[in-house]
């Protein structure tokens, strides 16, 4: 037993050797080079150009020197020729007799829906159904910065609400207040008398006058607009346009001073995808209608659309975002990229304990990143997809190495 010692303790300290180099081997493979790994996820790209410029549309502004107007109209309400835009009232006491009149008829509307209601019992759940989907649109509007569609939202929430303020009474009352409601409105309207200011033509109605109708006019571009021109635009003074004004047509414009180089981006384009900063959420698609020559290294761009006016009545000078291209694929770190012996492009992923080659295409080229379509070289390779874990490492790679 005692011989037996020395030897025991010679092989207990080849062992303990043996596993102190091996472990210091796989740390400093692992530090040296280690085989880390990415989940591969589907991801967009754009290439954009910034841009600021103004929305130019056919417009005309409307005055009254009457003491007291009340606007009936919405913002972006299309009116046809002949149609109220305001009333005028010589008395200054009449505004309060014209809120007091569209209470009435706010509450003319409840108390006809309360009638309603008796005949079909899943009034009261459609207009719950309504209260639901008018505060969902309202909040959406405050979070995109649509801030005039909010007001209308929030007025028409409110309206709905009050309905159901009247679900409780008995028919008969409610037949008796629609009675005494149309009463009231009637003499009130008598009372009233006042002067309708009408539109000459059918249009869009915008309370928003901002000195820019008379300056920025179809007309203005086509006396040979140039970034230096367009620049210069100067509002005039707006106090003749207290009734609002009148938006003519469907074609509006968006004119913006560009560089030389970002022109030379949008040659041969017919179309282009514009995104404003803030006022509307959603993108449009514009028509290129010109590049005016060059001055002083820069161009006017001119877009137009016949889509989305009555959304933009409100806008004006706006930055904005050209998209000219939009990328699609799945995005993964640049330096996960191989070539195979065979000359086809590709990232190894985790299949198991061993690396898996899956030929790949190149679609977009970021800053330290690629975004990329899954391509099969043969019948027998397996596709990229994602929720793939692609192997980054400069480590040598083959398919099939043990990799854990």
């Amino acid at each position: 037993m005692k011989a037996s010692t020395p030897i025991f303790k010679i092989l207990s300290a080849v062992m303990l050797a043996a596993v102190v180099i091996y472990f210091t081997v796989q740390a400093y493979r692992y530090f040296s080079d280690p085989i880390n790994t990415t989940l591969v996820y589907a991801s967009t790209e754009e290439t954009v150009l910034e841009v600021n410029g103004y929305l130019i549309r056919d417009e005309e502004t409307f005055h009254s020197d009457a003491g007291t107007l009340a606007h009936t109209l919405s913002e972006g309400e299309r009116v046809g020729k002949g149609q109220t835009l305001a009333m005028a009232y010589s008395d200054s006491g009449a505004l309060t007799r014209v809120e007091r009149l569209e209470a009435l008829k706010l509450r003319q509307e409840q108390l006809a829906f309360s009638l309603v209601s008796y005949l079909d019992p899943d009034a009261a759940l459609k207009l719950d159904s309504s209260i639901n989907a008018d505060i969902l649109s309202l909040r959406q509007s405050i979070t995109g910065g649509e801030y005039s569609n909010a007001e209308e939202e929030l007025s028409s929430l409110k309206g709905a609400i009050l309905k159901r303020d009247y679900t409780s009474v008995t028919q008969d009352e409610i037949e008796e207040s629609i009675g005494e409601t149309e009463r009231e409105i009637s003499e009130l309207e008598r009372s009233l008398g006042g002067t309708a200011i009408t539109a000459p033509e059918a249009g869009i109605y915008s309370a928003a006058c901002d000195g820019y109708e008379t300056v920025l006019t179809p007309e203005f571009l086509e006396d040979d607009l140039t970034s230096g021109k367009l620049e210069s635009v100067k509002p005039l003074n707006n106090d003749n346009a207290n009734v609002g004004k009148l938006i003519y047509g469907n074609t509006w414009y968006y004119a913006a001073s560009i560089t030389d180089a970002q022109a030379e981006e949008l040659n041969g384009r017919s179309t282009v995808t514009l995104r404003f900063a803030k006022g509307l959420t959603m993108d449009l698609k514009m028509t290129v209608v010109s590049i005016s020559r060059s001055e002083n290294g820069h161009r006017v761009l001119l877009l137009s659309s016949d889509k989305y006016i009555a959304q933009t009545t409100l806008l004006r000078h706006q930055a904005a975002t050209l998209v000219l291209r939009t990328y699609e694929g799945l995005r993964l770190p640049a330096n996960a990229l191989r070539v195979s012996d065979e000359g086809v492009s590709g990232v190894y992923c985790v299949l198991g304990v061993r690396a898996k080659f899956k030929p790949v295409k190149v679609v977009y080229q970021g800053d330290g990143y690629a975004l990329v379509e899954a391509a099969s070289a043969t019948e027998d390779s397996s596709m990229l997809r994602q929720g793939d874990q692609v192997i980054v490492t400069t480590a040598e790679l083959f398919d099939g190495k043990v990799i854990g």
